[in-house]
């Protein structure tokens, strides 16, 4: 085991904090979902380098994501990772850029696909990894499986709801790559992201029966919590100063009397939203489930083969919220890249796909996403990890 060095993030669950060590980051709760996603002997990453090979997406399509060691087994008690090694990106050519904007592409309709939430930008490492690849990837994977119909619901995108506008356009994952990208995005780069995330969507959606079973033989997977957020840690730090509204819950009251960040989970398959009740992790309540009380979101469904009604939308309404995230009034005419063509006018997107399907949106689409184009330059570092301490410039 390697020395224990820090410990990071918020206190959950009996004081249980992530410990960085000089090899290893110890979690305590489960890692299975990480492992899933970025494990290096995960069966859905061997599912997806094999099936994307023969798909003919690509040998490195799933480059994007690190290849990583899990260590101490994947219970909801807790586990080891292997410390994530990057170094920084450089300043990009423009092949550098195309190769860059087509792992956001990839990554956003990735984590939209399978539900993974909470990808706000200090949640996201970025950097070379191995043989040079660019690595655009979560450190932490504890929401999945949500069933999402827009890619602004994993965050990687700014919501446009207006009660949480402003702080999503901050802390939007992509704002990552802005640095690198440049502000605005040219049209060129954004065509290259916005073709990778509509072939990234259709493989997915070719393999999801395929996928769905590679899931299914996962042991204990429906055992391993899945994180459910009731309100965001900010409200949290306030709520223990003034009141909030909705009022705290009895079970966040008293979690954060004790000094946590109040923590509840849902179990695939299993209603209710829970918490523990034990510094073992033996024990755990349900928070009610009747009355004017928080209730749990749908959950893609395995035994369905990760099919639903709102994957059409991720495929239409999606790809015009990543167009209408990076948006700048100084994109316009035809745009081609692969099997796909934009035309910026000046009131309309049109989308224009190979097999001849067309679709059109408002150019103005506040209503579905916000723009990633802020004044401030919080968060827009070019540090592999955002810096613990990050200060808005905005004034």
């Amino acid at each position: 085991m390697s020395r224990r060095e820090a410990t990071s993030g918020d206190s959950h669950n009996f004081g249980r904090r992530v410990s960085i060590g000089g090899r290893r980051v110890d979690k305590p709760r489960t890692v299975l979902w990480e492992w899933l996603v970025l494990g290096r002997d995960s069966p859905l990453r061997r599912f997806f380098d094999e099936a994307s090979r023969e798909d003919g997406l690509g040998h490195d399509a799933f480059g994007f994501l690190p290849s990583l060691a899990f260590f101490r087994g994947r219970s909801r008690g807790g586990g080891s990772v292997e410390r994530i090694s990057l170094k920084p990106l450089p300043r990009l050519s423009a092949d550098g850029k195309r190769a860059l904007a087509g792992a956001v592409g990839r990554a956003v309709a990735l984590f939209s696909w399978l539900g993974v939430a909470d990808l706000h930008w200090e949640n996201l490492v970025l950097g070379l990894g191995e043989r040079g690849r660019i690595v655009f990837a979560p450190l932490d994977i504890e929401i999945i499986l949500s069933d999402l119909s827009l890619p602004t619901e994993t965050k990687l995108l700014p919501d446009a709801d207006p009660e949480v506008a402003a702080i999503c356009r901050h802390a939007a994952g992509v704002r990552r790559v802005l640095p690198y990208l440049g502000k605005p995005v040219d049209a060129p780069t954004l065509l290259e992201m916005a073709s990778a995330y509509s072939r990234m969507l259709a493989f997915l959606d070719r393999h999801a029966r395929a996928i769905a079973t590679v899931l299914e033989r996962v042991p204990n997977l429906r055992e391993a919590p899945i994180r459910v957020c009731l309100r965001g840690t900010d409200e949290y730090v306030r709520a223990r100063s003034e009141p909030v509204w909705p009022p705290l819950l009895d079970a966040e009251a008293k979690q954060l009397a004790r000094g946590d960040i109040p923590y509840f989970f849902r179990l695939y398959g299993k209603a209710g939203i829970h918490y523990f009740e034990n510094r073992a992790l033996t024990e755990q309540k349900t928070l009610p489930r009747k009355g004017d009380v928080p209730q749990l979101d749908p959950c893609l469904n395995l035994s369905r083969g990760l099919r639903s009604p709102s994957r059409e939308k991720l495929r239409t309404l999606g790809l015009f919220a990543l167009l209408g995230a990076f948006d700048h009034p100084s994109l316009s005419g035809r745009q081609v890249k692969d099997d796909l063509a934009v035309t910026f006018g000046a009131r309309t997107l049109l989308v224009t796909r190979r097999d001849g399907e067309e679709l059109r949106a408002p150019r103005n689409l506040k209503a579905v996403v916000g723009s990633v184009y802020l004044p401030c330059r919080c968060g827009e570092v070019r540090s592999v990890l955002v810096p613990p301490v990050t200060v808005c410039d905005a004034g």
